[in-house]
């Protein structure tokens, strides 16, 4: 099974279990996932809140801050289905920035695993050893 399967079939299977919530680091983001994002371009606060916002078209009243989102991700009544994020180059975020962004998203992820609801973010490009790596 060459790279690109695996690491899909890995992102497939968490995201069909939300026991499997969390937060994983995988060894490639290029395998066709909708919901990406360059951490190149993530270099601030403000930039990071906006894309994520953006990218899971959050309600207009989304005031890019933690607390709204948080807020917004443990709502997401906009949006059926699956939660997943997937972050590319993600060391490029500054590590503060990354360290909230990681909280707010397992907190959300631990949230919606109790509702039956799949929500991963996942990390390309970051050499957190803390965090799992998935394939």
């Amino acid at each position: 099974m060459s790279q690109f399967a695996n690491i899909k079939r890995e992102v497939n299977a968490v995201l069909d279990d939300p026991k499997r919530n969390g937060i994983y680091r995988l060894s490639d983001g290029n395998f066709g996932f909708a919901n990406k994002l360059d951490g190149r371009a993530l270099r601030s606060k403000k930039s990071l809140l906006s894309e994520v916002a953006r990218l899971l078209d959050f309600p207009d009243y989304f005031d890019e801050n933690w607390d709204s989102l948080e807020e917004c991700l443990s709502d997401m009544s906009w949006h059926e289905g699956q939660i997943g994020l997937l972050i590319e180059n993600a060391d490029a975020i500054p590590a503060a920035v990354l360290e909230t962004l990681l909280d707010v998203f397992l907190a959300s992820a631990q949230f919606w695993a109790t509702e039956g609801r799949a929500c991963s973010l996942f990390l390309c490009d970051s050499d957190q050893p803390d965090i799992p790596l998935l394939a």
